[in-house]
């Protein structure tokens, strides 16, 4: 079965800077700076983890989703914002992953605009690249107003 499908190719760098401590880049973006969460030895809660990542992953591929769901359909996004959390646990093989992540959208549409965003909520969900690339359990609750 042959598939007419694009091939998207994305590149980072990482480099690490002692202790648990990395530097993620990727071309001309600013670098981040990456340590473990403050669950772990030598975590920092003032940077970013790559759990903390992960959700911010999530969370940006579902707004880019919606957002172009939206434009696709002459919809006029006011604004959006979301929140994320989830649960690391031990899976099947023992190993720690992400089982569920939750996310909590806000959106705010244009007058007479709202119910059809609403019917694109699935769409923007099945359309997240990095939702579709995870085994965790990802529930979405849409609040969407005008």
């Amino acid at each position: 079965m042959a598939l007419d499908a694009q091939i998207f190719t994305y590149e980072a760098e990482l480099e690490w800077q002692g202790g648990r401590r990395a530097e993620v880049s990727s071309g001309g973006r600013p670098a981040l700076a990456v340590m473990p969460p403050p669950d772990f030895p030598a975590g920092d809660e003032a940077s970013w983890s790559p759990e903390h990542l992960f959700l911010a992953s999530i969370q940006s591929c579902t707004m880019q989703s919606f957002v172009a769901h939206c434009a696709h359909n002459g919809l006029e996004l006011v604004s959006y914002r979301s929140s994320a959390n989830g649960s690391v646990a031990r899976n099947a093989e023992r190993r720690y992953a992400f089982q569920a992540v939750s996310m909590v959208v806000y959106v705010r549409m244009a007058g007479g605009h709202a119910a059809a965003a609403r019917e694109l909520t699935g769409k923007a969900q099945r359309d997240c690249f990095i939702s579709a690339s995870t085994t965790a359990e990802v529930s979405t609750d849409w609040r969407i107003i005008e």
